[in-house]
């Protein structure tokens, strides 16, 4: 049994589906109880809805599984405490694999959700379970955010630099790496940079985005006080909004550099998507 913690999101709902191709067992704790039909028609084989900040709930969930696949919640203040609980309860049940998902470069100490992430890996790797870490690019399913903005007026917006590069990766191919990882040998006590083909700025992305819509669509960079008024009206805390402009400074910057495929390529056994790849299949589905 194979339980997926964080298994509604970006990553969980793309693993998932990669591991019912496998036939894996699988079971899956969540926070949110309208995701628990979804999962179940995934063909999760068990779905447990609890809180991730409860140790009977994280306990409960844990019992009797043989690996566990953890996504902790981003841009969440207690996102380290989180991680490490789960961590806790993996060793106290004594799993046989545990894997994180953190991300790409999670030593940068000017973005606070990838230290958070950092402090999990480094209890992963003291918790003397066989593990193994995947540290993911930069989502091409992020336009997802932008995307109802850009259909309607041209416009794809970041709170950063249009013209600094960004390493990226399918979140399909990541979930079936993290498929391959949990159901296949030889990955164990490994830590891996999950990372497509390509390296692009939003000026590029927005290229290729223009030739598939048969339009133009402008890459700009939007003003991080808009963006924060947009955020608050979601109810994003105040940690998270401060965790966020730090990420959107830090892009600004330096980009989201490096990246290469050769571990992602290996794992799959064939390319990774590119981005026009992506672009193409994500503009058919919307």
């Amino acid at each position: 049994m194979i339980l997926i913690v964080g298994a509604s999101g970006a990553v969980g709902i793309p693993t998932i589906k990669a591991l019912v191709k496998r036939n894996a067992d699988i079971r899956a704790l969540t926070s949110s109880v309208k995701s628990e039909a979804k999962l179940r028609a995934l063909g999760v084989a068990e779905t447990h809805v609890g809180d991730f900040r409860s140790d009977e709930d994280v306990k409960r969930a844990m019992a009797g599984v043989n690996s566990v696949f953890l996504v902790t919640p981003r841009f969440t203040e207690d996102e380290a405490e989180i991680g490490l609980r789960i961590v806790a309860a993996a060793r106290h049940e004594g799993v046989e694999h545990f894997v994180f998902s953190s991300a790409f470069h999670p030593q940068m100490t000017t973005m606070n959700h990838h230290w958070s992430k950092l402090l999990v890996e480094e209890g992963v790797i003291e918790s003397g379970l066989d593990f193994t870490i995947l540290q993911p690019a930069m989502f091409m399913q992020n336009v997802a955010v932008e995307w109802p903005v850009i259909k309607e007026k041209g416009i794809y917006s970041r709170p950063y630099s249009p013209d600094r590069k960004m390493a990226l990766v399918d979140t399909e191919d990541l979930g079936e790496a993290a498929a391959i990882v949990l159901t296949e040998q030889g990955y164990k006590g490994a830590i891996f940079e999950i990372c497509g083909p390509d390296s692009l700025t939003q000026s590029e992305m927005a290229t290729v985005l223009s030739e598939l819509l048969g339009n133009t669509i402008q890459a700009v960079q939007r003003d991080l006080r808009e963006w924060e008024v947009w955020a608050r009206e979601r109810n994003w805390s105040d940690w998270g909004i401060d965790t966020y402009q730090k990420m959107a400074k830090h892009y600004d910057k330096h980009g989201y550099p490096g990246g290469n495929p050769l571990v992602l390529r290996t794992i799959l056994g064939r390319e990774p998507g590119n981005y026009r790849d992506f672009a193409r299949r994500f503009v058919a589905a919307h």
